[in-house]
Protein backbone atom coordinates (compact mmCIF):
# COMPACT_ATOMS: atom_id res chain seq x y z
CA UNK A 1 0.00 0.00 0.00
CA UNK A 2 0.95 3.01 -0.67
CA UNK A 3 1.55 6.05 2.34
CA UNK A 4 -0.93 8.91 2.25
CA UNK A 5 -1.65 11.01 4.79
CA UNK A 6 -5.07 9.72 5.89
CA UNK A 7 -3.52 6.50 6.65
CA UNK A 8 -1.68 4.94 9.51
CA UNK A 9 1.51 3.44 9.53
CA UNK A 10 3.30 0.35 11.26
CA UNK A 11 6.80 -0.68 11.40
CA UNK A 12 8.15 -3.61 13.05
CA UNK A 13 11.72 -4.27 14.10
CA UNK A 14 12.44 -7.44 12.96
CA UNK A 15 9.86 -10.11 11.53
CA UNK A 16 6.70 -9.68 13.13
CA UNK A 17 5.67 -12.17 15.83
CA UNK A 18 3.35 -14.76 14.42
CA UNK A 19 -0.06 -12.94 15.88
CA UNK A 20 0.84 -9.43 15.10
CA UNK A 21 1.24 -11.09 11.33
CA UNK A 22 -2.59 -12.35 11.84
CA UNK A 23 -3.56 -9.35 13.09
CA UNK A 24 -2.34 -7.29 10.27
CA UNK A 25 -3.78 -9.48 7.94
CA UNK A 26 -7.01 -9.77 8.99
CA UNK A 27 -7.46 -5.63 9.07
CA UNK A 28 -5.68 -6.03 5.74
CA UNK A 29 -8.72 -8.17 4.51
CA UNK A 30 -11.12 -5.85 6.13
CA UNK A 31 -9.05 -2.96 3.69
CA UNK A 32 -8.03 -1.07 6.84
CA UNK A 33 -5.93 1.64 5.43
CA UNK A 34 -2.32 -0.05 7.12
CA UNK A 35 1.18 1.62 5.34
CA UNK A 36 3.92 -0.70 5.83
CA UNK A 37 6.78 0.79 6.68
CA UNK A 38 10.21 -0.66 6.22
CA UNK A 39 11.78 -2.76 9.20
CA UNK A 40 14.69 -1.77 11.07
CA UNK A 41 18.09 -2.19 9.43
CA UNK A 42 20.71 -2.43 12.53
CA UNK A 43 20.28 1.07 13.04
CA UNK A 44 17.33 1.26 15.73
CA UNK A 45 17.65 4.67 16.82
CA UNK A 46 17.81 6.09 12.79
CA UNK A 47 14.89 3.80 12.28
CA UNK A 48 12.59 5.23 14.87
CA UNK A 49 13.50 8.78 13.75
CA UNK A 50 12.80 7.77 10.27
CA UNK A 51 9.03 6.05 11.20
CA UNK A 52 8.69 9.32 12.85
CA UNK A 53 9.48 11.55 9.79
CA UNK A 54 7.17 9.45 7.63
CA UNK A 55 4.62 12.13 9.82
CA UNK A 56 6.63 15.35 9.48
CA UNK A 57 6.22 14.81 5.84
CA UNK A 58 2.53 14.17 5.52
CA UNK A 59 3.12 10.40 4.37
CA UNK A 60 1.03 8.87 7.39
CA UNK A 61 -1.04 11.03 10.20
CA UNK A 62 0.41 8.01 12.72
CA UNK A 63 2.24 4.86 13.40
CA UNK A 64 2.53 2.27 15.47
CA UNK A 65 6.17 0.91 16.01
CA UNK A 66 6.50 -2.34 17.32
CA UNK A 67 9.68 -3.19 18.95
CA UNK A 68 11.95 -4.28 22.38
CA UNK A 69 13.39 -1.20 23.40
CA UNK A 70 10.01 1.06 23.56
CA UNK A 71 11.76 3.38 25.91
CA UNK A 72 14.80 4.63 23.94
CA UNK A 73 12.35 4.49 20.57
CA UNK A 74 9.80 6.64 22.56
CA UNK A 75 12.58 8.85 23.30
CA UNK A 76 14.15 9.60 19.52
CA UNK A 77 10.75 9.82 18.41
CA UNK A 78 9.79 13.02 20.52
CA UNK A 79 12.68 14.35 19.14
CA UNK A 80 10.96 14.87 15.53
CA UNK A 81 8.65 17.96 15.44
CA UNK A 82 5.33 17.56 15.46
CA UNK A 83 5.33 13.85 17.20
CA UNK A 84 4.32 13.06 20.00
CA UNK A 85 5.54 9.97 21.01
CA UNK A 86 4.78 7.55 23.88
CA UNK A 87 5.67 4.24 24.86
CA UNK A 88 2.52 1.89 25.66
CA UNK A 89 2.27 -1.56 26.85
CA UNK A 90 -1.36 -2.81 26.83
CA UNK A 91 -4.48 -1.86 24.88
CA UNK A 92 -5.65 0.44 27.87
CA UNK A 93 -2.20 2.72 27.86
CA UNK A 94 -2.70 2.83 24.08
CA UNK A 95 -6.40 4.40 24.31
CA UNK A 96 -5.16 6.70 26.92
CA UNK A 97 -2.17 8.06 24.83
CA UNK A 98 -4.28 8.56 21.75
CA UNK A 99 -7.42 10.36 24.35
CA UNK A 100 -4.67 12.08 26.16
CA UNK A 101 -2.19 13.31 24.52
CA UNK A 102 -3.58 12.58 21.01
CA UNK A 103 -0.47 10.41 20.55
CA UNK A 104 0.59 9.81 16.70
CA UNK A 105 3.21 7.87 17.22
CA UNK A 106 3.01 4.73 19.56
CA UNK A 107 5.79 2.38 20.42
CA UNK A 108 4.99 -1.00 21.56
CA UNK A 109 7.20 -4.10 23.02
CA UNK A 110 5.01 -7.17 20.85
CA UNK A 111 6.18 -9.58 23.83
CA UNK A 112 3.69 -11.85 24.90
CA UNK A 113 0.87 -9.79 23.15
CA UNK A 114 -1.91 -12.32 22.02
CA UNK A 115 -3.60 -11.51 19.02
CA UNK A 116 -6.78 -9.96 19.86
CA UNK A 117 -4.36 -6.77 21.76
CA UNK A 118 -2.92 -6.58 18.40
CA UNK A 119 -5.90 -6.25 16.45
CA UNK A 120 -7.53 -4.18 19.29
CA UNK A 121 -4.05 -1.94 19.39
CA UNK A 122 -4.38 -1.56 15.71
CA UNK A 123 -7.72 -1.09 15.02
CA UNK A 124 -8.17 1.92 18.22
CA UNK A 125 -4.93 3.67 16.10
CA UNK A 126 -7.20 3.36 12.60
CA UNK A 127 -10.21 5.46 14.39
CA UNK A 128 -8.78 7.76 16.24
CA UNK A 129 -8.39 11.36 14.85
CA UNK A 130 -4.58 11.78 16.27
CA UNK A 131 -5.48 15.18 16.87
CA UNK A 132 -3.39 16.83 20.28
CA UNK A 133 -5.77 17.98 22.73
CA UNK A 134 -6.04 21.98 22.47
CA UNK A 135 -4.08 22.16 26.12
CA UNK A 136 -1.62 19.67 25.91
CA UNK A 137 -0.87 21.51 22.01
CA UNK A 138 -0.39 24.94 24.06
CA UNK A 139 2.01 23.39 26.46
CA UNK A 140 4.39 21.26 23.85
CA UNK A 141 4.16 24.43 21.34
CA UNK A 142 5.71 26.59 24.38
CA UNK A 143 7.89 24.01 25.31
CA UNK A 144 9.29 22.88 21.82
CA UNK A 145 8.45 25.66 19.46
CA UNK A 146 6.93 23.29 17.30
CA UNK A 147 2.82 23.08 16.21
CA UNK A 148 1.37 19.99 17.64
CA UNK A 149 -2.13 18.86 16.03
Amino acid sequence: MTANENAWAYAVDRDPPPLLRLALEALRRERAALVALAPCNGDPCGWVRGVAECLKKGDCRGALVFCEGASPACCVANKVPGVRAAAVDTVDDLEDALAGLGANVLIVDPAGKTYFEFKQMLRLCLNSPAACPAGVARVLEELDGHAHR
